[in-house]
């Protein structure tokens, strides 16, 4: 569903967060963008009275700076934030009840839970003066994802991992082939995905302008605009629809290669399980 539409869909009270997001964005750009200064006099300053067409318009415009600021915001929301924009941001779930995303989140969370106690396990067993194996080279993201986290400590601060901290975790993973999976399952082990609280993630979410929520619907509103957004900052070109497409035209063999080459589980997968569940990237 496009912006306009939600817009037009939803009342007052539960577009309030969204436009309050653009209008701070405005506020500290109109300074220096001239598009977003001519727009604001289309509407003499007062966005909170402005048509659902006139906000889509005003968004198009502010939406490189929109973008940027999830993208720190959502660094600071930490690993909740990231499962449930996964969620939303898939293929038929940018219209969902709200006790529908929690269902799905509870299956991400044991999901990760499973994958994180098994590298666990797997990086533990890595002896000394083995080679440069799987154990090892999963150590090693452990060990400096353990060090961005915790090193606000040393100077009385809470522990978190920043965007700049993020970005250089990025390139070490990388560099050492840990795939979207095991980062998940790694920084669990380091900082516990919580398990519950789903509502008041979603509440956050909303405060930084990604997501409507209708009280009286139950329900949950991630407008196109939004989903392509969010798959930028996953790093998606296709959506995953598209994705599922692509692999269902390889062979059984093929697909196994694939497989193996981004450390997913072969033995037991058969080309029509393969696909049962959304592809993780």
């Amino acid at each position: 569903m496009k912006l306009s539409n939600v817009l037009s869909l939803v009342n007052q009270v539960e577009k309030s967060k969204f436009i309050n997001a653009i209008d701070r964005l405005c506020s500290d750009a109109v300074k220096h963008d001239k598009k977003i200064a001519a727009q604001l006099n289309k509407l003499d300053g007062q966005i909170k009275d402005a048509s659902s067409t006139d906000i889509t318009q005003l968004f198009k415009i502010v939406l490189p700076y929109f973008e940027k600021s999830v993208r720190e915001q959502l660094a600071m929301l930490g690993a909740q934030a990231t499962l449930l924009t996964n969620i939303l941001s898939r293929d038929g779930n940018c219209i969902a009840r709200i006790n529908w995303i929690e269902s799905l989140y509870a299956k991400e969370w044991a999901i990760i839970d499973k994958r994180a106690n098994e590298l666990k396990s797997e990086i533990e067993s890595v002896e000394d003066g083995e080679t440069f194996n799987d154990g090892k080279r999963l150590g090693i993201y452990h060990a400096c994802l353990n060090e961005a986290y915790s090193n606000d400590e040393r100077s009385n601060r809470e522990s978190k991992i920043t965007d700049d901290e993020r970005g250089i975790l990025n390139v070490l993973a990388k560099k050492l082939d840990v795939t979207a999976d095991d980062q998940a399952g790694i920084e669990h082990l380091i900082d516990e995905t919580p398990k519950n609280g789903v509502q008041e993630a979603l509440n956050e979410l909303r405060e930084i302008g990604l997501v409507f929520v209708s009280r009286k619907l139950q329900t949950v509103y991630v407008p196109d605009e939004i989903v392509n957004l969010l798959h930028r900052l996953q790093g998606k070109e296709l959506a995953d629809k598209h994705f599922l497409r692509i692999l269902r035209t390889f062979s059984d063999a093929e697909l196994s290669n694939i497989l193996k080459n981004h450390r997913k589980k072969i033995r037991g997968m058969t080309c029509s399980n393969r696909f049962t569940h959304p592809v993780k990237r």
